[in-house]
């Protein structure tokens, strides 16, 4: 029987391209005949806008509220999402008087665990109660960083913040990390040195190159492979998956 592996997908400094990267990683699984589900965490819904033109009646937002049944939409073969909205933007409050406040996102996959190989949740660049919660129910962690002085620092952050959750989940720790939007400069190439040096083999070899045609997929509603499979961010997102297949 199969059993996911569950996959939070953080960094607390915004503007790494932390949902394209779920978006592509997700859709070239399933291209490969794995069963994926995405979860958008976020306020922003930025992972549920990169495939639905309209947010859906039924959120996440409703399922931690009530309790209840995720609200699953397929996308395509082998991958599915489940969507978030605007009301997420309140979610905290309605989460801070809930029983095992930090286990309801666990609580709430662990019905679905058995149905797929993979299930990525996309959280919000902060390190609040959902972000908690994501990796309270998390059997790995991703990081994609830009290489950047502040992106550095936030690694360091994200490190204690995983040190003082070990009483929810024991273990929790940064699994991978990689550069993601590369532009390469000394300034990166210091920065890329520095965090290798500190990190070792949990830093990709594979970075992921500034490439616009990873945004212009967003407006046609799909990922970059699908919308231009010969796209340097298409290659590097294969590239990384081979990757990250064999390390996560």
């Amino acid at each position: 029987m199969k059993k996911a592996k569950i996959i939070a997908v953080v960094n607390h400094k915004g503007g790494v391209g932390k949902t394209a990267s779920v978006v592509s990683i997700g859709a070239i699984l399933a291209s490969r005949g794995k069963k994926v589900l995405l979860v958008d965490l976020d306020t922003q819904a930025n992972l549920t806008m990169h495939f639905l033109e309209d947010i859906p009646a039924r959120i996440i937002y409703h399922a931690i509220q009530e309790r209840a049944n995720l609200p699953i939409v397929p996308i395509r073969e082998n991958l599915d999402l489940v969507p978030s909205g605007l009301d997420m933007a309140g979610i905290v409050s309605v989460m801070t008087n809930m029983r095992r406040r930090e286990y309801i996102i666990k609580d709430l996959l662990e019905p679905y665990k058995n149905r797929y190989d993979y299930i990525f949740m996309d959280c919000p660049p902060n390190l609040e109660l959902i972000t908690t919660n994501a990796l309270t129910a998390a059997t790995k962690m991703l990081v994609p960083m830009k290489a950047d002085l502040m992106s550095d620092y936030g690694l360091s952050m994200l490190d204690k913040f995983c040190a003082d959750m070990q009483d929810l989940n024991s273990g929790i720790h940064i699994d991978q990390i990689f550069f993601n939007i590369y532009e390469k400069s000394t300034v990166t190439d210091a920065i890329e040195a520095d965090v290798r040096g500190k990190y070792g083999d949990r830093v990709a070899t594979t970075v992921v190159r500034k490439n616009v045609d990873i945004s212009k997929a967003a407006f046609e509603y799909t990922d970059v492979v699908s919308y231009n499979a010969d796209a340097n961010g298409a290659k590097d997102f294969q590239a990384l998956v081979d990757e990250l297949a064999e390390k996560l």
